[in-house]
């Protein structure tokens, strides 16, 4: 199993990456997810995708909903959905991807009838807990794709196929259960001004940013720039913004020597005093106490 690697978008957000081969559009990828909301950001692709954590809590963000996933939970996501994915500490997550006419062929009979309908359905996501028998059953299908695409056999690639056309048959025959689409999707003109937003902040956080400079980034008025975030991560620009600091401040002093108040000038803090102060909200204890705790033995 290969792990996935950066993902790189286009204007609207579409993955620029292809997943499996022509002749084979299917993978299955291994990720650690951790809190950092750049690694597995806004995206959307044709693919058919279905996410399982195999360890910890992720966070799943479909459209304007928020979904958190442990560990044996899974998440199945329709193609052209757009999600992204993060992590309250850090997850483990099974991802496999497949194009829609993997299942057979867009002038088939079984495309005609099992595919298209869906595709067009008006479907988005469905969360597969394990209490209800047929999520039950389609989790285990996901163990299973991901023990059979790590074999090297010559019948691998044909076991895959029956048991995608298995999970295929199974959500298919449930799809009422789906979450709609309309209350779901969000603009996607919306998520591309956001991650303009967003990239513009990853790359300018330790200046003295203002709502009107993040709003600008996008071309967009202020009070846009807040229904963006609102909408699309549930807080503000100037929220993100001290989050991503204090979050770079945290790696700064687990990973350096470099003292405290360093790390909050360069982290975008312009006073130490507050930077102490909204450390100790964030994490709970003060920046120097936390470096202290960390590097206790055992810890």
């Amino acid at each position: 199993m290969q792990p996935c690697g950066p993902i790189y978008t286009d204007e609207t957000l579409r993955e620029l990456a292809v997943h499996g081969t022509e002749q084979f559009p299917f993978t299955c990828y291994h990720s650690r997810l951790t809190d950092d909301p750049s690694a597995i950001p806004w995206h959307w692709h044709r693919e058919v995708e279905l996410v399982l954590v195999e360890a910890g809590v992720a966070h799943c963000m479909l459209g304007s909903d928020l979904v958190s996933l442990a560990a044996g939970e899974a998440v199945f996501i329709q193609s052209g959905v757009i999600h992204s994915f993060c992590a309250p500490s850090s997850a483990d997550i099974a991802s496999i991807l497949f194009m829609p006419e993997f299942i057979a062929p867009q002038e088939s009979a079984l495309h005609k009838k099992f595919v298209a309908p869906f595709l067009s359905a008006g479907c988005s996501h469905v969360i597969l807990r394990p209490s209800v028998p047929w999520q039950i059953a389609t989790v285990d299908d996901l163990r299973a794709l991901s023990a059979t695409a790590q074999q090297l056999s010559p019948t691998t690639e044909l076991r895959i196929h029956a048991i995608v056309c298995s999970l295929w048959a199974r959500v298919f025959e449930h799809r009422a259960e789906l979450t709609p689409l309309a209350r779901a999707a969000c603009s996607t003109l919306m998520h591309a001004r956001l991650q303009k937003m967003i990239a513009f902040i990853e790359r300018n956080f330790a200046a003295k940013l203002t709502l009107a400079d993040i709003a600008s980034s996008a071309s967009i008025s202020k009070s846009e720039a807040l229904r963006c975030f609102r909408s699309g991560v549930q807080t503000t620009p100037i929220a993100y913004l001290n989050q991503y600091r204090l979050r770079h401040a945290r790696s700064r002093l687990l990973s350096t020597a470099a003292p405290v108040t360093d790390i909050a000038v360069e982290a975008g803090f312009t006073s130490t005093a507050y930077f102490d102060r909204v450390f100790h909200r964030f994490f709970g204890l003060t920046p120097a106490a936390y470096r202290k705790l960390s590097r206790r033995p055992g810890n």
